[in-house]
Formats: structure tokens, C-alpha cells, sequence
């Protein structure tokens, strides 16, 4: 304390020009005990809305080389394919669903992918529209490995499934079928040779 007086008596004393001394300014702070801890609340949980537009059928799918990304054409709708997730936007807000159907969850632009915010939204609706047309037109082979319906794909994986069930089972019976024959081999008079017959 007697530091703080002798601090205070010292610059009184020294000379010093109004205009100096009034950006001057004296802080004390005094801490006792620890401060309170802060408590960050959890995030709140995603918000599930109705979907904000019903889609029928499922839409077909191109990719404009100069998006590098999927976008729905053919609908009213602006709905794009990234990665296993579709996005929707609709007057200012952006949904996302991991079908193109919903369930639609809000996000933010800003934890959108990076590729769907590179250009202007009127840049994306520009290169759909024109790759469309080209689509439409059919000449080029870029589109055959370019463009996607979502049902057709997800039925072309199940034939698939069911193709592979099929052939596994068939390697399953054949590996028995086998089996039984090299034990009839090992013992040509049956399983039951030696027990009383």
C-alpha cells in the first residue's frame, strides 16, 4: 500500500501537458480465489424439418465438367449429389439429406463443400442448364460415365447383390458337392462299414 502511495505522490508531481495526461488511465484489479468455471452448452441436436419440397420420382443426375459435381436437371428444384450427400436449396436456405428425398436438415453456406461454393449460385444454374442441353443433344461419350438416377443406381446395386448371393451360393454347393464325393472316395462302403451290417 505504501508502494501504490508512493507511485501515485510521484507522478503528481512530474510536469506533464493536459493533453498528455488525459489518455492516461489507472486499472487495479484485485482476484480472489479462482474464477468461475465457463460452461459451454452442448451443440443443439440437427433440426429435422418437412421436407421443403416433395419430389416424386428420383431425378436424373449429370455432372458439367466445369462443376465437377453432380446437380439434378429436368426438376424445379436445386438439388446437387456431393460426395454420399444431396443438397437443396431453396429461396436462401440450404438443406442437406442422404437421399434425395430427405429427411432435410438445415445447415449453414459456410459447412457447405467447398466445390458448391465456388462459383455463384446463378454461375452453377448456368453450367446445368448448358450442360442439359448438351446432355440432351447426345453426342458426346463424356456423359455415359457422367450422369446417374438415384433408384436406377441403387436397383442396379441390388442385381448386383443378388448376382453375388448367387454365385457364392453356387460356389457353396459345389465345394459341398465335392466335399461328399472325396468322403465317398475315402470310404467306398458308406458311412455306416463295420457296424454290424
Amino acid at each position: 500500500m505504501k508502494k501504490l502511495a508512493v507511485c501515485l505522490a510521484i507522478a503528481s508531481a512530474l510536469p506533464a501537458s493536459q493533453a498528455f495526461a488525459s489518455n492516461v488511465g489507472v486499472s487495479v484489479g484485485i482476484n480472489i480465489g479462482t474464477p468461475p468455471a465457463v460452461v459451454v452448452p452442448a451443440p443443439p441436436p440437427p433440426v429435422y424439418h418437412a421436407p421443403p419440397v416433395v419430389i416424386e420420382e428420383p431425378p436424373l443426375f449429370i455432372e458439367p465438367p466445369e462443376l465437377g459435381f453432380h446437380v439434378a436437371v429436368g426438376i424445379p428444384q436445386d438439388v446437387f449429389f456431393i460426395g454420399s450427400t444431396y443438397y437443396l436449396c431453396r429461396g436462401n436456405e440450404w438443406y442437406r439429406a442422404p437421399h434425395y428425398n430427405g429427411p432435410w436438415t438445415v445447415t449453414r453456406y459456410g459447412a457447405l463443400p467447398s466445390q458448391l461454393r465456388r462459383y455463384p449460385y446463378e454461375k452453377i444454374r448456368y453450367y446445368r442448364d448448358a450442360g442439359y442441353r448438351d446432355y440432351r443433344q447426345g453426342h458426346r461419350p463424356y456423359w455415359e460415365s457422367h450422369h446417374f438416377r438415384p433408384e436406377k443406381d441403387w436397383k442396379r446395386v441390388q442385381k448386383e447383390e443378388r448376382k453375388m448371393a448367387k454365385r457364392e451360393m453356387k460356389a457353396e454347393r459345389k465345394e459341398m458337392k465335392q466335399h461328399w464325393k472325396d468322403e465317398r472316395e475315402m470310404n467306398p462302403y458308406g458311412r455306416h462299414h463295420g457296424h454290424g451290417e
